[in-house]
């Protein structure tokens, strides 16, 4: 099993998404409801996309940015245009290799599928598959057998196209070495900045000019459209205080899955490694292969079998930054941890035991083995808690299940009230103050719809409950209007200090700019420009120091240094002017062997990435792709705040 997941990686992490992020693809409404009437956002071939199948994309990115950002996930950063476009266009680029998938008649087979479905861990009991428990799961998320079945189907089906192209980038030596130049080169310089601040109190504005602001743009100061509302969710979590779970379904569980709690035999070793120097195709040199066998051999007579000459050996002689300071010692590990000529020596050893020499990928190793954990099982006590949180998840997503129904036809029927459905599934009525689209976005995990559908002028005219919104995550949420403030532009009066804080800082730039110009000009020409430069300091492209932007990093690498230093400036982002000194070029290290690896590697991802648009481009080239114009959902333009 561990070789297929991790043979499988990418299509096992779609699968467990399909489990961990309920209806993530396959929501409440495509259940409940029947599937919207609105017109399709794309075709493929022919092939609709769907308002659903935008929505389902969008949702399940906004989920993985959230658990990646955790508290600093915006959900306006999903309100960008250009994001927008990448989500359609990633459907497309999918339902492209769908496409070409059939055009080769690529299909899974029922026993591919089987196999697939069979190694899912959460499927499984005692380390065998569970129909009952794949069946209980699939049904708590709300997810079809059939449907499930034939997305992974679809998957398996598109994995044969994607793996060759993202095995098929390549990085030259050449390359690598240009690549690096590119990255690594350097300047040293040597910057001064004029600060805008300093420029503020020559900087004056009249009333004059702040009424002609005003009244060149006065949108620009609308306030934006504002609701107060109340309203009523239901989740999973709501559950958890109801979903009682007594000792002995607690007992039964932990019987049932007591090779899941079974701590695997560790061990704990120490190594020495000789590396190996390899060609320009990956492959190792002939003869300093035989010259690290060699000098293994040497060392492995040398170490003997005590402990603390092993330790001196290895901060001496081995080639792994990881271990070599702590003696070679690589600290506990378990199967499938290690490369396997490297675990297949390991743990065939006794305690106290050198072997070697190993040969791997890595070169050759001399292994000591100090420490062997037996296997163990961990007592009912010690997983206690973690089984009684699985079963009271499991019982709470039931009852969300059980009632998820009831919530959406009763919040409609209910029409201006929520007080009964709240009584009955005992759930709390929430009421706010103003807030805008954003902001009430923001309540429901930056879900779109549910913003739309609260600032739906039919909604903000009848002030009554709202139709149910999928949250996805086993999250239902309705509201209902209590007051609307529509957008209005505000008075001169009351942006009047804004508008003249703008226009000063706007004349402190020009002014800033002007300075630094002259100034430039007097560093050019050899004499004193009367500013203090700080020390000298490295300047990389991809790393550039404070108030050096990119228009300015650029300027500071096309300086022509044939003879002796340069002077360069540019205005700041924040408003100010930076003048810097180019000294001279740092070039980078002589490139390593292991770092040439890793930049290796580095271009072939980004190669096979662009072989991969490249071919879906092509592909493009044949079947016809129709993005509708403004099918997309657009949110309302949010107005400035003065």
């Amino acid at each position: 099993m561990f070789d297929f997941v991790h043979k499988n990686k990418r299509l096992v992490q779609f699968i467990l998404a399909l489990i961990a992020l309920p209806f993530a693809f396959f929501g409440v409404d495509s259940y409940v409801r029947t599937m919207s009437s609105d017109k399709d956002v794309a075709t493929v071939g022919g092939q609709a996309v769907t308002p659903q199948d935008y929505e389902n994309a969008m949702r399940n990115q906004q989920a993985q940015m959230q658990r990646m950002l955790g508290k600093n996930y915006d959900p306006a950063m999903f309100d960008n245009p250009e994001v927008k476009q990448q989500v359609l266009e990633g459907v497309v680029n999918q339902r492209l290799l769908q496409v070409v998938g059939q055009d080769l008649k690529l299909a899974a087979s029922d026993a591919e599928v089987d196999k697939v479905i069979a190694n899912i861990p959460d499927f499984q009991e005692d380390g065998k598959f569970s129909e009952k428990k794949a069946a209980e799961i699939l049904q708590a998320n709300r997810l079809t057998v059939p449907g499930f079945r034939a997305n992974v189907r679809n998957d398996l089906a598109m994995q044969t196209l994607q793996d060759p192209l993202g095995r098929s980038g390549f990085a030259s030596a050449a390359q690598v070495a240009l690549y690096q130049k590119l990255t690594e080169q350097g300047r040293e310089v040597q910057v001064a900045t004029l600060d805008v601040n300093a420029f503020m109190a020559q900087a004056k504005v009249d009333d004059a000019a702040i009424k002609a602001e005003y009244e060149k743009s006065p949108d620009s100061f609308r306030s934006p459209e504002q609701v107060k509302i109340e309203y009523l969710q239901l989740n999973q979590a709501a559950f958890l205080n109801s979903a009682a779970v007594s000792a002995d379904e607690v007992k039964t569980e932990y019987d049932k899955r007591v090779k899941e709690f079974s701590a695997p035999e560790e061990r704990r070793a120490s190594h020495i490694l000789l590396s190996v120097d390899k060609d320009d195709k990956g492959q190792p040199k002939a003869a300093s292969k035989d010259a690290a066998k060699a000098e293994a051999e040497a060392l492995l007579k040398q170490v003997g079998t005590s402990a603390d000459t092993f330790a001196t050996v290895a901060k001496a002689k081995s080639k792994d930054p990881g271990s070599a300071a702590q003696g070679g010692d690589l600290g506990f590990f378990g199967r499938g941890q290690m490369v396997k000529p490297f675990e297949e020596a390991v743990f065939s050893m006794k305690p106290g035991e050198v072997r070697g020499p190993i040969e791997s990928d890595f070169g050759f190793h001399i292994i000591r083995l100090t420490e062997v954990k037996a296997e163990r099982v961990k007592p009912l006590d010690e997983v206690k808690a973690q089984i009684e949180g699985e079963l009271k998840q499991q019982k709470a997503s039931k009852l969300f299940a059980e009632n998820a129904e009831k919530f959406q036809n009763r919040v409609y029927e209910a029409g201006d009230s929520y007080t009964k459905l709240a009584e009955e599934l005992k759930l709390e009525i929430k009421k706010t103050d103003w807030l805008s689209r954003a902001q009430v976005q923001a309540i429901a995990g930056g879900n779109q719809k549910f913003a739309q559908t609260v600032f739906a002028p039919a909604n903000v005219a009848a002030k009554k409950n709202s139709e149910a919104i999928d949250l996805g995550n086993n999250s239902l949420i309705s509201a209902r209007v209590l007051e609307h403030k529509p957008s209005a532009v505000r008075p001169l009066d009351e942006v009047k200090s804004q508008i003249q804080a703008q226009l000063q800082r706007r004349a402190a730039t020009e002014l800033a700019a002007k300075s630094g110009a002259e100034k430039l000009a007097l560093l050019t020409s050899g004499k004193d420009a009367g500013v203090t430069f700080a020390a000298a300091q490295k300047l990389l492209r991809q790393q550039p120091a404070p108030n050096v932007n990119q228009a300015l990093l650029k300027s500071i690498f096309a300086a022509d240094l044939a003879k002796g230093e340069a002077a360069v400036g540019g205005a700041n982002d924040a408003g100010g002017y930076t003048l810097v000194k180019v000294l001279k070029v740092v070039e980078p290290e002589a490139l390593a062997a292991d770092k040439a690896k890793s930049l290796a590697q580095r271009l072939t991802g980004q190669s096979a990435g662009d072989l991969t648009s490249a071919y879906l481009g092509a592909v493009k080239e044949r079947v016809k792709v129709e993005i509708k114009k403004g099918a997309i959902p657009e949110k309302a333009a949010e107005p400035k705040q003065g």
